[in-house]
């Protein structure tokens, strides 16, 4: 061992996730832009044959997002919509291999504007029905404030009542983080039995 945390954060198990799911080629949705972080890492993943497409609802998330992308040389991989991501089925074709939720405000931005958890479980269930066998959903939740705390507990409850035989759901928590620790659900829809 390094010394080093095996995951020191939400974010560090969410992009473990990516790097675990992800493959060249591989079709993947941002259905929460922020910044473009984890839109340029999807982009990266998914090589020059691969498509990300990517939501919010705020136009500054759009505006900094394919600023980055463009930085990078990877804006041809990804599709952005000015929408909310609870619409995505409008846009994504089904055989998505990984679809990211970093739940919360655009940082930097009004903290006031936040997702929501009526919109969040839409867009939820819309990207589970859009998974590919073998693919994933990883949601980044952050119940330090009331309307992430909303989330966190709904976005938990769903992913319990999923049938065990189609999904495996796994809720990573910091016992010893707090009462507003973020958290981050990875939940993979199961191939067919053959």
């Amino acid at each position: 061992m390094s010394g080093q945390a095996l995951a020191p954060s939400a974010r560090h198990i969410a992009a473990r996730a990516f790097e675990g799911y992800l493959r060249a080629g591989d079709t993947a949705v941002d259905a929460t832009l922020g910044r473009g972080r984890d839109c340029a890492r999807l982009c990266e993943l998914v090589g020059e044959t691969g498509r990300v497409f990517g939501f919010d609802v705020q136009p500054q998330a759009l505006v900094e997002t394919r600023a980055l992308l463009a930085q990078r040389g990877l804006l041809p991989r990804a599709g952005l919509f000015l929408m909310g991501h609870e619409r995505m089925a409008e846009v994504v074709p089904p055989g998505v291999r990984l679809a990211a939720f970093n739940l919360g405000w655009l940082p930097g931005h009004d903290k006031r504007l936040t997702t929501r958890t009526d919109t969040t479980l839409q867009a939820v269930e819309a990207a589970l029905a859009l998974l590919a066998p073998g693919g994933a959903l990883v949601v980044c939740c952050y119940p330090g404030h009331p309307e992430g705390k909303r989330e966190q507990d709904a976005v938990e409850a769903f992913a319990r009542g999923l049938p065990p035989s189609l999904y495996l759901a796994l809720f990573h928590r910091f016992v010893n983080g707090g009462p507003g620790a973020p958290s981050c659900l990875v939940v993979e829809r199961l191939a067919p039995a053959v």
